[in-house]
């Protein structure tokens, strides 16, 4: 097991509701989408993502989800902070950002941003790229996430 394994685990048994697990396709995609929006908010914590058929992913934390999955239960559930206060501060607005948060809400959110931060499409390309690609969630629902998103600065027009 390797360190930054179980810090991410660490980390995530600060996320109110959220319940890790790599079982199932929807654990990782929820999983993946997860900490993107974790390092989106300015939480950094080492990964590199790039696009795949369902957004942002990253072979790295997948196969730390998988060894995080042994032990994750064994990982106490007591507070953990960060080095400095603008992490902290990050992580506290990305807890508020997800909270309450659907995967498919998660997948939407990771997309629209790597799509503008990582791929430097403009807002309404992003917009349309989602809308077409993942067409199961509607332009009204893209919308609503975008707008979110505009409130914690994650994304500007």
């Amino acid at each position: 097991m390797n360190r930054e394994t179980v810090e991410l685990g660490f980390v995530l048994r600060q996320i109110e509701d959220y319940e890790f697990s790599m079982k199932g396709f929807d654990d990782r995609l929820r999983f993946q989408k997860t900490v993107y929006l974790l390092q989106a908010f300015g939480v950094y914590l080492g990964y590199s993502f790039s696009w795949y058929m369902r957004g942002p992913h990253c072979t790295v934390l997948a196969s730390n989800g998988l060894l995080l999955q042994d032990v994750y239960a064994s990982i106490p559930e007591q507070k953990v902070g960060f080095d400095d206060k603008k992490s902290q501060k990050s992580f506290k607005k990305f807890l508020k950002f997800v909270r309450g948060k659907s995967t498919d809400d998660l997948e939407i959110a990771a997309s629209l941003h790597c799509l503008v931060h990582a791929c430097g499409l403009p807002a309404g390309a992003a917009r349309s790229r989602v809308e077409a690609e993942q067409q199961r969630f509607g332009a009204r629902r893209i919308a609503q996430i975008w707008s979110e998103m505009e409130k914690c600065r994650l994304v500007c027009r």
